[in-house]
């Protein structure tokens, strides 16, 4: 593989430039469901029309994850990249301008193709350009960009929740994801392999789905996709729970939960990278983070005193999901045999993700009980440990040529 000597592809910025676009995009969801009960009023739909459309977002990539992924491995990362973004862009700019509960459904599958295709480069970018120690950090840390991502739309829509201003929000959102295509298109190195020859298109779609032949593949997808529906369900049912059972009101700081969300999860995936980075087991880790955990879960759901435990709770469960996502994905270069189908491997894996998070909102919103919540986490998490795959020698990648 040869990597480029200049200065300005440093590990920091390989990192920011595969990271923040799928950020930027997963922002999506955190600006539109603020204004949840805005939308129903103005485009006359009921509550559980708007969580559709929003569900509608994770299903390009529940559908065509692996798919695209073989795609990103045919056409490029620097190409497919740019297009996703200007496809998420144009998602939000045609949410913004939903005047009916169809036009919005069809402007968050737009929106959610863009993002399905940036979430299986970001991987991807990591795996081609760093190795040893760096990729293992940068890998770790960019296993948080989609509650990231959530938790910063929620802050993005912040000061345009006053005046219930929507589409201003959107369109916000969409200039930010136009810069990051601008960004994208001037600094994102062009990631090119070795020539392979030809194949016919049915051929080709052969070739993507083997990836499901993988059985440390399938194991993987597996291991990340429970934890991550744990996390999504969490989210969608603490609020409502814990406001019921602390007779709290539910108008909390949105700006406060985002930045506590944010920061469990960031300082997360920081330290699982430098402790994975030091030669400690991925699966000896995720196994404490299961563990730290469900102990969070029974803190958070399991009646207490006050709020202040259930809070203190949350950001506990919100950093092992941290952990638990960046030694997970760590393994992710190590999962095909044939280490040129990252892309296929990666888009596996979100396919994996985006299943069980559609599910995930039927699941723990049909749950009343704090015990039934803890019995459910349980069992995601004991399945997650199970299933990981063990640790293997990273086989040597594929020649890559990296130019500006």
């Amino acid at each position: 593989m040869k990597r480029p000597e200049s200065p300005q592809y440093t590990t920091l910025s390989i990192t920011a430039l595969a990271y923040v676009p799928a950020v930027i995009a997963m922002m999506t969801v955190g600006v539109v469901v603020p204004f949840i009960d805005r939308l129903c009023a103005e485009l006359g739909a009921s509550r559980s029309e708007i969580g559709f459309a929003i569900a509608l977002f994770s299903t390009p990539s529940a559908v065509l994850a692996t798919v695209g992924g073989g795609l990103i491995d045919s056409y490029g990362l620097r190409r497919s990249m740019l297009l996703a973004a200007c496809t998420s862009a144009a998602g939000s700019v045609l949410a913004s301008q939903a005047h009916s509960l169809l036009a919005l459904d069809g402007a968050m599958l737009v929106a959610g193709l863009g993002f399905g295709a940036l979430c299986v480069a970001l991987p991807c970018v990591i795996i081609a350009t760093l190795q040893d120690g760096s990729r293992i950090r940068a890998m770790s840390f960019a296993s948080t960009f989609a509650p990231t991502g959530y938790a910063a739309g929620l802050l993005l829509a912040v000061p345009f929740t006053t005046r219930g201003a929507w589409s201003l929000a959107l369109l916000t959102h969409a200039a930010l994801m136009t810069a990051a295509a601008i960004a994208l298109a001037i600094w994102m190195p062009t990631i090119s392999r070795a020539r392979e020859p030809s194949l016919g298109p049915a051929r080709r779609l052969t070739g993507m789905l083997s990836v499901f032949r993988e059985p440390r593949a399938v194991r993987l997808g597996l291991a990340v996709a429970l934890p991550n529906a744990l996390s999504y369900g969490t989210s969608l049912a603490a609020p409502s729970y814990l406001a019921r059972v602390h007779h709290l009101s539910l108008a909390t700081s949105t700006a406060s939960v985002a930045l506590a969300k944010l920061t469990a999860l960031i300082i997360g995936g920081l330290c699982m990278g430098y402790l994975l980075s030091r030669a400690v087991a991925p699966r000896l880790l995720f196994a404490v983070m299961a563990v730290v955990g469900l102990a969070a879960q029974a803190m958070l759901f399991l009646p207490s005193g006050g709020i202040a435990l259930p809070t203190a709770a949350l950001v506990i469960w919100l950093f092992a999901f941290g952990g638990m996502a960046g030694g997970a994905m760590t393994l992710l270069p190590t999962v095909t045999r044939d280490p040129s189908r990252s892309g296929a491997a990666s888009g596996l894996v979100n396919q994996f993700i985006s299943l069980a998070s559609f599910a995930a909102p039927s699941t723990w919103l049909a749950l009343n009980d704090g015990g039934q919540y803890v019995l459910l986490a349980a069992g995601c998490l004991l399945i997650s440990a199970l299933a990981l795959p063990g640790a293997a020698v990273t086989r040597r990648a594929v020649p890559l040529n990296v130019t500006p």
